[in-house]
């Protein structure tokens, strides 16, 4: 293997394992090519969310790929490998060994753990939409069923094409049926016991990849994003229509946990991203600071400003404060961006406007479109502002 050889063959790695690792399209071509710039070849990359198309020389290549879920700890390694070999600290094929280590590296959370992240994100969820202890101890249990049908979805390929949809029905027949023995609020149960299926971070992602000019890959990822939403909308209609067929439910009493709870929920979302997102334990406390800075800063912007421009401020302190722990620590800012996103992000919105549009309530489904896409667009600019007054050092 000659040294050009080398080069193109960890380039082409590269791309593949940051694409595994779900780098978004804009910062995974920046830092191939950034890295490409640094060995010294003409080597082109366009990321898609399901191929890469890689050009070298006077050749093409055509990589059929599945869209990766965020794994963060790899992302950290794949581009701490990266940065040596651009620095001339690694050969470009003893790259390729440590990609490859990096790809045979076990999951360091075992399933047990990966379920009770699950659960704990619904719970959290049903505390920041306001419900009762009985809602939260509920939603948490079904979000942990919507768990263990995630793990039917990676060994079914059949399934997993229809997950959103079977799940969503099942999570709404099972608060229905649930509301006529326990007081319970149907919608809000529903919607925590699913949250770990709303693509509200990928319409995010999405929204970034258009605003930055990689369309095809947006649109694309935006695309994918209003399936999702279509099939938990379709799901959560059927499982309600049990609702025709059963007696009357019972009275909500409606008493929301106080706002104490709120700083219990914040550790424990910020704990459930970190299993989600597969990242790092050490990194738990920066991703705790990140998000709950940045929870507040939206809170404080929707207070002011709103919600739809209010998330500007929860964007721009999300990616200020990433920025600046990347350049810190020197790790990639995603670390602590996805996580710190992912409380922001207007996933339940859309999710109640894809219910309305079904319940024939149109006027109320296009209004939440609208915010939905409104509050995304604002968290959107928040981070491309922060990247202007506080640039990354690194593509990741």
């Amino acid at each position: 293997m000659n040294g050009t050889d080398a080069k193109v063959r960890f380039l082409e790695a590269l791309a593949r394992s940051l694409h595994e690792a779900g780098a978004p399209a804009h910062r995974l071509e920046d830092a191939v090519d950034h890295c490409a710039r640094a060995l010294g070849v003409r080597f082109d990359c366009l990321a898609q969310p399901t191929s890469l198309i890689l050009g070298f020389d006077d050749s093409t290549r055509v990589l059929r790929v599945q869209p990766g879920l965020v794994h963060l700890e790899r992302l950290v390694l794949i581009d701490d490998i990266g940065t040596r070999v651009a620095r001339r600290q690694l050969e470009p094929g003893e790259g390729l060994g440590a990609l490859a280590k990096v790809a045979a590296l076990p999951d360091r959370y075992p399933t047990p753990v990966d379920l009770v992240g699950v659960a704990t994100s619904s719970g959290v969820a049903a505390v920041f939409l306001h419900g009762s202890l009985t809602t939260v101890m509920v939603a948490a249990g079904l979000g942990l069923g919507v768990g263990l049908l995630g793990l039917v979805a990676r060994r079914w390929t059949e399934y997993a094409r229809v997950h959103e949809l079977v799940a969503s029905l099942l999570v709404a027949g099972a608060a229905t049926l649930l509301a006529r023995v326990v007081p319970l609020p149907v919608a809000v149960v529903t919607l925590a016991g699913v949250i770990s299926l709303l693509p509200g971070l990928t319409l995010t992602v999405a929204l970034t990849e258009l605003a930055t000019r990689h369309l095809a890959a947006g649109t694309a990822r935006l695309m994918g994003a209003a399936v999702t939403f279509l099939q938990l909308g379709l799901g959560t209609a059927m499982g309600w229509k049990l609702a025709e067929a059963l007696p009357r439910a019972l009275r909500n009493p409606n008493l929301p946990l106080d706002e104490g709870w709120t700083a219990l929920a914040l550790p424990l979302g910020a704990l459930a991203f970190t299993i989600a997102f597969r990242a790092r334990p050490r990194d738990y406390l920066y991703i705790l600071a990140v998000s709950s800075l940045a929870f507040f800063a939206a809170k404080a912007g929707q207070d002011w400003l709103g919600p739809e421009l209010g998330a500007l401020l929860g964007g721009l302190a999300v990616g200020l404060l990433s920025n600046l722990q990347a350049r810190l620590r020197g790790v990639p800012t995603a670390v602590t961006q996805v996580p710190g996103l992912l409380l922001l992000v207007p996933g339940s919105i859309g999710f109640r406007g894809f219910g309305a549009m079904l319940e024939e309530d149109v006027q109320a489904g296009v209004s939440a479109a609208f915010t939905m896409t409104a509050i995304a667009g604002s968290l959107v600019a928040g981070l491309l502002l922060a990247a202007l007054f506080l640039p990354p050092r690194k593509s990741l």
